[in-house]
């Protein structure tokens, strides 16, 4: 007599299981994993070679760097971790691109519709270990980033401000950067960190250059409703224009950039909100939030200083 033996069932815990990885496989699937390419990288003794030689030198015993004693505590958590050598750049490098090309190679083998467990599990950890290896050269070359920074500072630009874009500008070049070139990581890094740095100051410029050459009608606003009259004569109105156009022009151009653009003032038509304003300055959110603030403070200041029973003339007195 033939027996048959039932396939065990998939249980809820089973199916929810099977989505969850199905949609971690397409999430996978969506997002591009950028590496530069090597030859060798298709050899057929490319992961012993790279992945164990090069395992000699690892972020997790290099070395401590001196940091100069007169960085503020902040900056000097930045520049704690030792240069890297040329032997050992190369082999950092190397290995943070073959653990991204690996992930790749596993990631194109991925199908939503038959998840596998272990492929994605391999695949994050190439590229947790990849990015812990960008991290320590990144951070090996925050003095360098440091140095270049400092010969753009300006009273309009912060030496914070100018920082926080060459960092970016210092983790596009580890990731862009060609090992293989036979170049040293820091003659690239120079010249992008110092593009980027020259590129802020000149947008700020070219923003303040429009500012100042829009005139009055920064500081002008619509002043009538339709079907009321101005308790103002035209006299008194031009002149509030002119004491707020000199409040703003004592800001800097970040602040004057700011307010105009919270306040619908000039160009600004409309209210922008802060994310636009930081896209726009290459800051945070929360930064362009308190430019808001400090403007407003040394304009509620100047606006204290100024005797308004002075300026406003009814205009029926």
């Amino acid at each position: 007599m033939l027996t048959t033996v039932d396939s065990p069932a998939i249980t809820d815990s089973d199916s929810r299981a099977i989505d969850s990885l199905s949609h971690e496989t397409r999430e996978i699937l969506r997002s591009e994993i950028q590496f530069i390419h090597n030859s060798k990288f298709g050899d057929v003794d490319a992961e012993h070679e790279i992945l164990d030689s090069d395992d000699r030198f690892s972020p997790e015993n290099a070395p401590k760097a001196r940091v100069p004693k007169d960085l503020p505590a902040h900056l000097a958590r930045l520049c704690e971790t030792e240069l890297l050598t040329a032997n050992e750049e190369r082999s950092v490098f190397r290995r943070m691109n073959y653990l991204k090309f690996r992930a790749n190679s596993i990631r194109s083998t991925l199908d939503p519709q038959n998840p596998d467990e272990g492929a994605i599990s391999t695949i994050e950890t190439y590229l947790t270990t990849a990015l812990i290896i960008r991290d320590h050269i990144v951070n090996a070359n925050m003095r360098l980033a440091i140095s270049i920074v400092k010969k753009f500072v300006t009273p309009q630009l912060s030496f914070d401000d100018l920082l926080s874009d060459g960092i970016w500008a210092l983790v596009h070049c580890v990731d862009k950067f060609d090992y293989d070139r036979g170049f040293r990581f820091s003659t690239y890094a120079y010249r992008s960190i110092a593009r980027s740095s020259y590129r802020k100051i000149t947008d700020l410029q070219k923003e303040s250059a429009r500012y100042l050459n829009s005139g009055g009608d920064e500081s002008r606003f619509d002043i009538e409703d339709e079907g009321s009259t101005s308790s103002m004569d035209d006299r008194t109105w031009s002149t509030l224009r002119d004491l707020l156009a000199g409040m703003m022009h004592k800001l800097d151009c970040r602040e004057q950039f700011v307010v105009s653009g919270r306040y619908a003032l000039g160009v600004h038509r409309k209210i922008r909100t802060f994310q636009s304003l930081a896209d726009e300055l290459g800051v945070s959110k929360e930064r362009t939030r308190q430019l808001e603030q400090r403007a407003v403070g040394k304009l509620q200041k100047m606006a204290a200083s100024v005797d308004l029973d002075d300026v406003v003339t009814p205009a029926f007195a």
